[in-house]
């Protein structure tokens, strides 16, 4: 049985002057160029559904160690109305381009709020970018339309499968002035043409039969082509609480994505998470966990394909205890329940030199940044 062991950690980024203005830096997508130089996505505005909100890029020439700002992907002033750009899933393609998926919302109203009391999520579309020149300059945002009265977001970054078509996943939400209540469900769709034109959406994740809900679910590219997928899980049956949270889910499915399993129980006890796997075909998960003693960040591995998981040889990567909202309360159902988080969105990467790099964004001291670490793994 492998085990973990940290060996650095680190902030990405932090509002360097805290006196004279509020940043809140989160989602953050670290991705190797190569052994030295990394890149990152995140997102940086007033807050987490700020008006403002719109997505930066940093880089490292030192394996992710120390990271250098160059702005933002994006110049908002051109767009033909306000938007805020949020959560920029970074890859890059097997053609070297990296590609930024993102969703970007209609704050024409600036004072309507990014959900509704019932949970309906504002008018967005999710958009695409494009850069040729290892992130240096980025193509203009290019929407990816979606079916008429569908409303989604994307879930994770783009995956490259195995006949070369690009894997793109989503959350589906319910508009905002619908007042029904939300069925997390999970959608995807394909793209044979390098993302200009996408195939219909398929259903990835539907648990509503089993009294299920999934959401923000992340895929990777297991090393025989295999899709692995980990989510978000909750039990639907309670209408009057909402979703209720279960352990963490998983799925397998066939190299070019043709069929989605019914997600199955992990025993990981957490929320938002990134699987990832180390070059001996180890699966590893870097997971929320909000409940419990010791809420925070862990990465636990799973040496038989993430069909089980060693949580008693996990590592904590960050303790959220007295840190877990910001504010004094917070509204009681999901996903409402998420406007005054103070932690979430973990990344887990592999390196090229086999460890583990791991992301989360989370707040300390009023200020909510994004922070780092790098694990490897001893026999």
């Amino acid at each position: 049985m492998p085990n973990l062991r940290l060996v650095d950690t680190g902030i990405l980024y932090i509002n360097p002057d805290p006196a004279h203005h509020h940043v809140f830096a989160s989602h953050a997508h670290p991705l190797p160029l190569s052994a030295k130089e990394f890149v990152a996505t995140y997102q940086r505005g007033d807050g987490m559904y700020a008006a403002n909100a719109n997505i930066a890029l940093a880089r490292s020439h030192d394996g992710g160690v120390t990271w250098q700002h160059e702005g933002f992907l994006h110049d908002r002033s051109g767009d033909d109305r306000p938007y805020s750009y949020h959560d920029g899933f970074l890859s890059q393609m097997s053609d070297g381009r990296l590609v930024v998926f993102a969703f970007r919302a209609d704050r024409s109203n600036p004072h309507q709020p990014m959900f509704s009391p019932s949970g309906g999520l504002i008018a967005n579309e999710p958009a695409l970018f494009f850069s040729s020149d290892r992130g240096h300059t980025w193509s203009r945002p290019q929407p990816l339309q979606l079916p008429p009265g569908l409303v989604a977001t994307p879930a994770s970054t783009l995956v490259e499968l195995a006949d070369g078509r690009w894997l793109a996943t989503f959350d589906q939400w319910r508009a905002h002035d619908d007042e029904r209540p939300y069925q997390p469900i999970m959608l995807a769709c394909t793209s044979a043409d390098g993302g200009r034109t996408w195939s219909e959406m398929a259903v990835m994740a539907d648990g509503a039969a089993v009294g299920k809900g999934f959401w923000h679910g992340k895929t990777t590219r297991l090393a025989d082509g295999r899709l692995f997928t980990l989510y978000w899980a909750a039990d639907m049956t309670q209408p009057d609480r909402g979703p209720v949270d279960l352990p963490i889910h998983f799925a397998i499915s066939d190299p070019n994505g043709d069929d989605w399993p019914m997600p199955q129980p992990t025993p990981l006890p957490g929320q938002t998470n990134w699987p990832a796997q180390l070059p001996d075909g180890t699966v590893a998960a870097n997971y929320t966990r909000r409940e419990g003693d010791k809420p925070g960040f862990y990465v636990a591995l799973a040496p038989h394909g993430g069909q089980s998981w060693d949580l008693a040889g996990q590592t904590q990567l960050w303790d959220a205890t007295g840190w877990t909202h910001i504010g004094l309360s917070a509204p009681d159902k999901y996903p409402r329940s998420h406007d005054t988080i103070a932690f979430g969105a973990p990344t887990l990467i592999t390196t090229q030199e086999g460890d583990l790099y791991a992301s989360w964004w989370c707040t300390y001291a009023s200020l909510t940044h994004v922070r780092w670490a790098r694990l490897r793994t001893t026999n």
